[in-house]
């Protein structure tokens, strides 16, 4: 089989850029182009030891530290550490990409390398944007205390939703919504509410207090029960946009 340097040694330094540039944006790390430039360039001269009689492990361990530490610099061991590991991760997710496709869809290799290039390039965007909605759903995920007026305490996780605009009517007081698995019998109080599909009257309950993330809400808050599931995994809770505020 004919293996064209040229080529092999652009593509390495292409599919080094698409690594460098997916580790940047998951770790949100600052990078500057010339420096991946140099990275990449690096990276590229690297794959060439593969035609060498060296072995060819240790030269990736050393590649790797070197273009993290040329691409991320250095500032502690655990950031050092987790651009290593995360290097490693995009680059086995883009060859079992590679691998899956396996790609001979022309005789002319430049297109297939091509093609590779353009395909890992999409899925790493799409992978980006996944674990993007992933981050912002946990990073609005709360452990939540709802203390009752029987002093029984209830603790599950919520979720921060900024849509949820519910208030009593009356005291301006913000509404959680629980689910309804949790439901528990009270003096109810009725607050009217409307929707884009629906409305009507919602029955909320006076609680003691909340705590959320171990500190305790200053604000009076209502619980309403959900008969609707919530489509968040392990969520229980959908908590009310101002109600850590006071």
């Amino acid at each position: 089989m004919k293996i064209y340097i040229d080529l092999f040694f652009l593509f390495n330094i292409m599919m080094d850029l698409i690594i460098i540039l997916s580790v940047g944006l998951l770790l949100k790390r600052k990078i500057k182009i010339f420096r991946v430039i140099i990275s990449c360039i690096i990276g590229g001269i690297s794959s060439l030891f593969l035609f060498l009689k060296i072995n060819i492990i240790f030269v990736e361990i050393i590649t790797a530290i070197i273009i993290s530490l040329t691409a991320f610099g250095y500032k502690r061991i655990t950031y050092f550490i987790k651009n290593i590991i995360y290097m490693y991760f995009v680059s086995t997710l883009i060859g079992g990409v590679m691998y899956l496709f396996n790609l001979k869809v022309s005789t002319n290799i430049l297109i297939n390398y091509l093609i590779m290039i353009v395909i890992s390039a999409e899925v790493m965007i799409l992978y980006i944007k996944e674990m993007q909605k992933v981050k912002e759903i946990y990073n609005n995920n709360y452990l939540v205390d709802i203390y009752f007026k029987d002093n029984d305490k209830l603790s599950l996780v919520g979720f921060m939703d900024t849509g949820n605009n519910l208030y009593d009517p009356y005291k301006k007081r913000p509404i959680i919504l629980v689910s309804s698995k949790y439901y528990r019998e009270d003096n109810f109080i009725l607050v009217p509410f409307s929707t884009v599909d629906s409305h009507g009257m919602l029955k909320c309950i006076k609680i003691n207090g909340i705590y959320i993330d171990k500190k305790k809400c200053k604000r009076e808050v209502l619980v309403a029960f959900c008969d609707n599931p919530i489509l968040i995994d392990g969520v229980d809770v959908i908590l009310h946009k101002d109600v850590m505020k006071g």
